[in-house]
């Protein structure tokens, strides 16, 4: 392993072990199937990283590009059963190039919050426009400042499993609405000891008038706002919120 972020692939399925990726491709399919015009065949995953929700998606008969610029997660991803029925893609995606249309654009796990150049993420959002079929859509999740300021705050947390440690110290500016995760990650090697690899993990709190105004620009409608994995709105304390913006035409 050459540096943290090469470490972090490697464990990043067990840090997310409490997430269920069929939970997530399936509620991702039902806002598909309730806001979208026509019958959605392909689906292009910014920022996929390990592809677990990808994977899901692909098994129920999406046709599946993913797209990550850490080649490693992709490495991690293309591993997995059922992976060879994606086309796994290692680009940057502020700055990606699909080669023609796609019928929906998905970014799960909160990636958008982790572009913290707000040009940067307009640029994604503008690629995002260009590239959807008229009628596509763009669905993605992002925090809430509830789960920064709250639940993330200035804590110290850490995960302790057989071949790994993971110590996260973590402080949020509520000025600029950038947090920051201090991560040190303790990894077992195969002679016994344990390599050290320090890296940060930096997000940023958007509010949802600047996701629609960005959307706006770039062609995008609000169709729709929920709760993390709920058919319903979201509620005060949530801790994650799902957009769903469709090109202008849909209806």
């Amino acid at each position: 392993m050459d540096n943290f972020y090469d470490a972090l692939s490697m464990y990043y399925d067990t840090m997310q072990s409490d997430m269920d990726p069929k939970a997530w491709a399936d509620f991702i399919s039902m806002l598909i199937t309730r806001h979208s015009p026509f019958k959605t065949e392909s689906i292009t995953d910014l920022g996929c990283g390990t592809g677990s929700v990808t994977v899901e998606l692909a098994s129920m008969g999406y046709k599946m590009t993913g797209i990550d610029s850490a080649e490693e997660m992709l490495i991690q991803a293309s591993s997995k059963e059922g992976a060879d029925k994606v086309l796994w893609s290692v680009q940057d995606i502020t700055d990606f190039d699909i080669g023609g249309k796609t019928d929906c654009f998905i970014s799960t796990l909160d990636t958008v919050d982790h572009i913290t150049d707000g040009k940067a993420l307009e640029k994604l959002f503008a690629a995002v426009g260009s590239c959807l079929e008229d009628g596509g859509l763009f669905i993605f999740d992002a925090i809430t400042e509830h789960h920064l300021e709250d639940t993330l705050a200035d804590n110290v947390f850490y995960e302790d499993y057989d071949d790994f440690t993971l110590l996260w110290l973590n402080s949020y500016d509520p000025e600029t609405k950038i947090n920051t995760a201090e991560l040190t990650l303790f990894s077992l090697s195969e002679n016994g000891l344990y390599e050290r690899f320090d890296g940060d993990l930096v997000e940023k709190y958007y509010p949802a008038e600047f996701f629609n105004d960005t959307a706006e620009k770039a062609g995008l409608t609000l169709l729709g706002v929920y709760g993390e994995l709920k058919d319903c709105k979201p509620g005060e304390d949530e801790e994650r919120i799902f957009y769903v913006y469709g090109k202008k035409g849909n209806s």
